[in-house]
């Protein structure tokens, strides 16, 4: 038998230090992480092939400053330089997937997300693939780089931004050429919001994006939080137009967009699970995992087919009635490709050992 370990949306950034408030890295979770990976590494694991996928959004590049600020002009350096802080911010981590990858049945597959898109820089590969096993390639260590998905054995792996509109990255076009300098990353206007909007002003309200839907604390947001709420307003307008104007991103046209993500972001429109339904069409695919929305789900279909939402390990709040309140598990997908039949694919979740106590950073 083979197995499959599937994680999304982890949105690891710089890490945490003691007496220090970090508001743009939400993930505490480094010690399970750590167990999640020894489990699977050790006893009747350690000669099982084990592969496993970081399906995108493992590392929250997006919420990395440089100098104070966050640069929307994201060149291979740049992005070296901020996913070693991040990888420096988080050794346990790091220590879990060497040891991973150290057993020689177990692979590695990275698909970036929307917040780590600086993966698509074939020196950050290098560079991520170094930190793990010291050599700037592997045999066993891969990139998805040029496609917005990929297949393994029955199995289909998306992040799940391609069916926003206002996430879906141009793999035509993944950097925009500049008269002097590096290339930079083609970032979809989701991002330069993220950027310029949401991490200035999660200083005002730390909560922000750990809110979802968006719409009801918008809504909620314009009779209790007014000012804010304009401000809020204000800058999108202001980003908006940036995004328009700028000779850098003029060609991106925003505004053709704007009828089609506001359309999904008040839900009017089908989730994931509609897409996954679509692809699960094709004859030789069993199985679907995505992540990006944060909100893990199963769904079966005709001909046990199943799709998997593996969620993500922060702390979010949804305003959904259906899942209303603070979630707080930590969900993986895992597959078992067996010889006698289609891969039996399932959404998990992971306990681990809690400590007895954890210092409380903020």
């Amino acid at each position: 038998m083979k197995l499959g370990l599937v994680l999304s949306d982890l949105h690891l950034g710089t890490g945490h230090r003691k007496g220090q408030i970090n508001i743009y890295d939400d993930f505490r979770e480094d010690e399970r992480f750590e167990q999640l990976l020894d489990h699977f590494s050790q006893g009747p694991w350690a000669d099982t092939e084990v592969h496993l996928v970081l399906n995108g959004d493992i590392f929250d590049l997006l919420k990395v400053p440089v100098g104070g600020h966050f640069p929307d002009e994201i060149t291979e350096r740049l992005a070296i330089e901020k996913l070693d802080a991040c990888v420096k911010g988080h050794p346990r981590v790091m220590r879990a997937l060497t040891r991973f990858l150290s057993q020689a049945s177990h692979q590695l597959t990275y698909q970036p997300g929307n917040h780590d898109m600086e993966f698509f820089f074939p020196k950050v590969q290098e560079y991520f693939c170094h930190a793990l096993t010291q050599e700037s390639a592997h045999a066993r260590v891969h990139f998805i780089s040029h496609e917005p998905c990929f297949t393994l054995d029955g199995v289909q792996f998306h992040h799940g931004h391609q069916f926003e509109a206002i996430h879906a990255m141009d793999f035509q076009r993944l950097t925009l050429p500049r008269k002097h300098g590096e290339p930079i990353l083609n970032l979809p206007w989701g991002s330069l919001f993220a950027l310029h909007v949401v991490n200035e002003l999660c200083g005002e309200r730390p909560y922000l994006d750990k809110v979802m839907p968006f719409w009801p604390l918008f809504a909620g947001g314009m009779i209790f939080d007014t000012r804010f709420t304009l401000k809020m307003m204000a800058a999108s307008m202001s980003v908006l137009a940036q995004g328009r104007l700028n000779p850098v991103w003029w060609r991106k046209r925003p505004f053709e967009k704007v009828t089609r993500f506001l359309h999904q972001e008040v839900g009017f429109s089908k989730g994931l699970e509609h897409f996954a339904a679509r692809i699960l069409r094709n004859p030789t695919l069993h199985a679907v995992f995505m992540g990006h929305t944060h909100q893990e789900m199963v769904r079966t279909f005709p001909g046990d087919k199943v799709f998997v939402n593996t969620g993500t390990w922060l702390p979010m709040v949804s305003l959904r009635l259906s899942a209303l309140g603070q979630n707080l598990a930590l969900n993986y997908g895992q597959i078992e490709w067996r010889d006698d039949g289609p891969p039996r694919c399932s959404l998990m979740r992971w306990h681990g050992r809690r400590p007895v106590t954890e210092e409380v950073i903020s």
